[in-house]
């Protein structure tokens, strides 16, 4: 199979693709456009971007074809040799995993826009670009020629993300005899001893925790924009990072640029290579359903910044301010006494990306992570410091590029057998339970020699349970906490707040509870278009506390 890629006008956004198949022997061809992409776990709808599908023969006669479902397109391929499918693709939307095309850069995720036999996974691939002369390719897939790539099978394809440009700033570097190219899209002045001081640190680390990288090289993409973003995409050879503002990436934003990159790359290992069975192969056509999140994106979030941390580029402080985040993202949410973080997994195809009803799920990032913090620690504890979650995930490995599978009871086997002690508590109370996660956190973090205390917070707002936001210069609620004092006042999730004691407000609603804070408070609000007063209780002892880590 091949496509031949090209556009017009780039301002319009519109990607013209050309896809030629050899169909003799094939009377009916069924061809796929992905329902998903892999590292965000809900349905994409990607053929809502398709315009102008249209299908001919070598002479330009036109070839019947129908839509089965809403992504895939069946042609009559009877007595016909060769066909061309024609359609444009609209790629307007600029983030880590997407398709965009602009005056600056033509980037392509084909999981987005790319059309597989679903009969034939094993077809190779071809695509040649019509574009711009002065134009250089990123990609981890084979060049062949100035303008031509190739895939193996559609799973490569699927999982190769390129970047054309003109404008684009990249370097090389070899690690441990690997090729790592850093490709920069956007506006951005690249601290190039800064990058290549920090990333050898945890790149060689988490090469040296694994035993071997499984490829000859590595692709680091990174899109920055010029307003605030943050997302990261893993995939076998590359991994696609959006980051904005472009001021911030080598200032107040390094660490978050440190924290995605050391994150994504361990997913080379873990996802990309160690996978549950129930992804081995994605299939791209519907949900591929797992409870095994907290293993997949728990144990990489938390590998993420903990081997920054060992490995120097993050200072003791720095990785505590890590673990503060997490711990406030696990705290403030109503939904652990609800949802377990398997049950959670599970659910991320339903909504596992939008705030959804108030207090029903958890992250898998965040709860993932603390279980793995957890599992880590008793490793350690009961081997004296001899072995960890690292010596897991590493007996999990291959050693090459080969995939392997597991399932609960692998992953539970294999903490048990580095351990030597049973895993039947962590199992049952904290990753398919809903037990309180404070003991085992002050446990595990005493193994480290850390502790951790709740402090009141700073903002006022927090301490009453609720959380706001500006929205359109309108101070909304968006989130209140169980028996709090603001869910006793009644307050709800979408109130608009206008007023505190008839006082109007401008963006200084903590300002004024504050003021207030020992007096009655009177909160006017805006509810479904009808205004009202609520009577704001005292605090109690159910807030949005922040948390203090320190050494022992």
């Amino acid at each position: 199979m091949k496509y031949f890629v090209k556009y017009n006008n780039p301002e319009r956004h519109f990607i013209d693709f050309k896809l030629v198949v050899n169909t003799k022997d094939i009377p009916i061809l069924k061809l796929q456009l992905p329902s998903w992409r892999p590292g965000r776990y809900e349905l994409g709808n990607f053929a809502k971007n398709i315009k102008d599908f249209k299908v001919f023969t070598n002479d330009n006669r036109v070839v019947n074809f129908s839509k089965k479902n809403k992504d895939l397109w069946e042609i009559d391929c009877n007595n016909l040799h060769s066909i061309s499918i024609h359609y444009q693709y609209y790629a307007a939307d600029l983030n880590a995993g997407s398709t965009y095309l602009d005056h600056n850069q033509l980037y392509i995720n084909p999981v987005n826009c790319m059309l597989y036999n679903l009969d034939n996974y094993e077809l190779g691939y071809e695509v040649e670009f019509d574009i711009p002369k002065d134009y250089q390719i990123f990609s981890s897939l084979n060049q062949s020629s100035n303008n031509i790539l190739s895939a193996s099978n559609f799973q490569e394809l699927a999982d190769s993300p390129m970047i054309l440009s003109n404008n684009s700033k990249s370097k090389s570097i070899i690690i441990n005899g690997v090729n790592f190219t850093f490709c920069f899209q956007g506006e951005v002045k690249v601290d190039w001893d800064r990058i290549f001081k920090d990333f050898k640190l945890f790149i060689q680390y988490q090469i040296q925790l694994f035993g071997s990288f499984p490829h000859e090289k590595f692709l680091f993409l990174f899109q920055i924009t010029p307003y605030s973003s943050y997302h990261g995409v893993e995939h076998h050879k590359s991994t696609v990072i959006l980051l904005g503002p472009s001021y911030s990436i080598f200032d107040t934003f390094y660490s978050e640029l440190l924290g995605v990159s050391s994150h994504e790359l361990y997913h080379v290992w873990n996802v990309k290579n160690i996978r549950p069975k129930a992804m081995l192969p994605y299939n791209f056509s519907e949900e591929n359903y797992t409870d095994m999140g907290y293993v997949t994106e728990g144990v990489t979030t938390y590998m993420g910044d903990r081997i920054l941390f060992e490995s120097g580029v993050f200072s003791l402080d720095q990785y505590f301010k890590e673990l503060q985040k997490i711990f406030r993202r696990h705290f403030h949410n109503d939904g652990r006494k609800y949802y377990s973080v398997a049950e959670s997994s599970f659910d991320t195809w339903l909504d596992g990306y939008v705030s959804g009803s108030p207090g029903r799920k958890v992250s898998i990032y965040v709860e993932g992570a603390l279980i793995a913090l957890i599992c880590d620690a008793q490793i350690r504890k009961a081997t004296n410091h001899k072995n960890s979650l690292h010596q897991v995930m590493k007996n999990m490995y291959s050693g090459s590029d080969k995939l392997t599978g597991y399932d609960k009871m692998n992953y539970k086997e294999l903490l048990e057998s580095v351990s030597g002690i049973s895993f039947d508590e962590v199992f049952k109370n904290l990753i398919y339970g809903k037990e309180d996660f404070h003991p085992y956190l002050m446990e595990s973090l005493a193994v480290f020699g850390w502790s951790f205390e709740e402090v009141k917070h700073e903002n006022c707002t927090l301490n009453y349970g609720f959380k706001s936001r500006l929205i359109s210069d309108k101070i909304k609620v968006i989130n209140v906490l169980e028996n709090s004092a603001a869910f006793k006042s009644h307050l709800v999730e979408d109130d608009q707040i206008l007023a505190i004691n008839n006082y109007s407000l401008d963006n200084n609603l903590d300002k004024w509870l504050s003021y207030f804070n020992d007096d009655n408070i009177i909160l006017k609000i805006s509810r479904k278009g009808k205004i009202m007063d609520l009577k704001l209780k005292k605090e109690n002892d159910i807030q949005y506390f922040n948390y203090k880590f320190f050494e022992k």
